[in-house]
């Protein structure tokens, strides 16, 4: 039986919900590069830190969901709560607003892990 139903579900839905903000970053930027007054090699050129971050947002997301694996199966939740409050930070320094629901989220389910006291029976 897992005890740990709530952290796991909520770390889950803040990779999902990290996933769809990686996407959502780089949509955002080919609008700009389709619509604006730069080229499409600008994507590549000028202000590839965007595409970047966006590529390393989607990675944290995917990360979220390793860790949701992890809690889930109990293995050393201490350690992967620590993770998940890392990544979540991490999230938010690299796009700021659109990073605020996974993140909070994530930090809600970090706290979780490292605080909350599961009983066996």
């Amino acid at each position: 039986m897992n005890l740990r139903k709530t952290e796991y579900v909520l770390t889950l839905i803040a990779g999902l919900t990290g996933i769809i903000a990686g996407n959502i970053v780089l949509l955002c930027k080919g609008i700009l590069v389709v619509f604006g007054n730069e080229d499409i090699e600008g994507l590549v050129a000028d202000d590839s830190m965007v595409v970047v971050l966006a590529i390393i947002t989607l990675i944290i997301g995917i990360l979220l969901i390793i860790f949701a694996a992890f809690i889930k199966r109990n293995r050393n939740t201490k350690l992967f709560g620590v993770l998940t409050l890392i990544a979540a930070a991490v999230g938010f320094f690299l796009v700021g607003l659109v990073w605020i629901v996974p993140g909070e989220l994530a930090i809600i389910a970090g706290i979780m892990c490292l605080v909350r006291k599961v009983e066996t029976f």
